[in-house]
């Protein structure tokens, strides 16, 4: 299963249509080709949902932040018990 990425554009590559997004422990080379066809480019200190290398929907600091905090919530560590043991 794939899961999109929450992360904030640091750099900026116009000509290549791409950014430089850090998700937190890394820093992502991202496709912004998506997002040009819905407005004008990110800029840097942008939010944006990364899917599979391309940009997908811009976020609000807001709603990124909060995003961030319930996927927080759900890290391994918060859940009881050996995951292999679910039903």
């Amino acid at each position: 299963m794939c899961l999109s990425e929450v992360g904030r554009v640091v750099d900026v590559d116009a000509q290549r249509h791409s950014v430089a997004v850090d998700i937190g422990d890394r820093i992502m080379s991202v496709s912004t080709v998506t997002l040009g066809l819905d407005g004008p480019p990110p800029d840097i200190g942008d939010w944006l949902v990364v899917h599979t290398g391309f940009a997908i929907e811009r976020l609000a600091e807001a709603a990124a932040t909060e995003i961030l905090r319930a996927r927080q919530e759900l890290t391994p560590s918060s859940i009881d018990g050996d995951p292999k043991e679910r039903p």
